[in-house]
């Protein structure tokens, strides 16, 4: 199933056109906006259960529940009110949907915005393709965020167990977020150095979570590193 969800697009903008559709997008806000297709065959074989993959994302990134939905999404998957075992048209909305509310999240927490709102849009043809809209402060946080939530939740629809490396992405790309100074050290080594020592980790496991920030477009290795 790891087709289950793809990325066809990812843009970022003010994109006017749709900030009556959310009465809290801030004025001129910029957005990153994502285009994702979710793959109905792979979700009507697969039985998906999105009320225990919540359950298990929220362990990941407990701030979720604390996230206003006008849909109610949230609350329906926190208390297993709704059968989402049932419906394959509704899981496909559902899915998009929680995708939004990730990016948004991890954006919340690496760079400490207090407010951010998105959208999710749908289209009639196909109808497994969706826009998602959300406010963004950095474009390379809102790539990353968008691109990280991709591999998150195919792990968790797919009912892999979440590595503690996605902790270790998310936890890194906040300190390097905050700490821009570090990653314009003209060389690469005293930078791995500091992070192996404030963490714990071992020099070759900051360097393979580098090599993720880099294919995620948040740094760039050979050039500016700065997020």
């Amino acid at each position: 199933m790891n087709d289950l969800l793809q990325i066809r697009e990812i843009y970022y903008g003010e994109f006017p056109e749709i900030c009556g559709l959310n009465p809290r997008f801030k004025p001129k806000s910029k957005k990153v906006k994502v285009v994702v297709d979710i793959n109905v065959p792979q979700i009507q074989k697969g039985n998906l259960d999105l009320s225990s993959a919540f359950g298990r994302l929220v362990r990941l990134l407990p701030s979720l529940e604390r996230h206003q939905c006008g849909e109610h999404l949230l609350e329906d998957l926190g208390s297993g009110s709704k059968d989402f075992l049932s419906q394959h048209s509704d899981q496909i909305t559902d899915i998009a949907h929680m995708m939004e509310h990730v990016i948004i999240d991890l954006q919340a927490n690496i760079t400490g915005m207090d407010s951010c709102s998105g959208i999710t849009c749908g289209y009639k043809d196909p109808s497994s393709r969706f826009d998602l809209f959300v406010e963004c402060r950095n474009k390379r946080v809102g790539v990353f965020s968008a691109l990280l939530s991709i591999d998150l939740l195919r792990a968790l629809l797919t009912k892999k167990i979440l590595s503690g490396r996605f902790r270790a992405l998310i936890s890194l790309a906040k300190y390097l977020y905050a700490n821009k100074s570090l990653l314009r050290l003209a060389q690469l080594e005293p930078a791995v150095a500091r992070i192996s020592s404030e963490f714990g980790w071992k020099r070759r496991f900051v360097l393979s979570l580098l090599g993720k920030l880099r294919d995620f477009g948040f740094i760039d290795l050979k050039h500016s590193w700065v997020a």
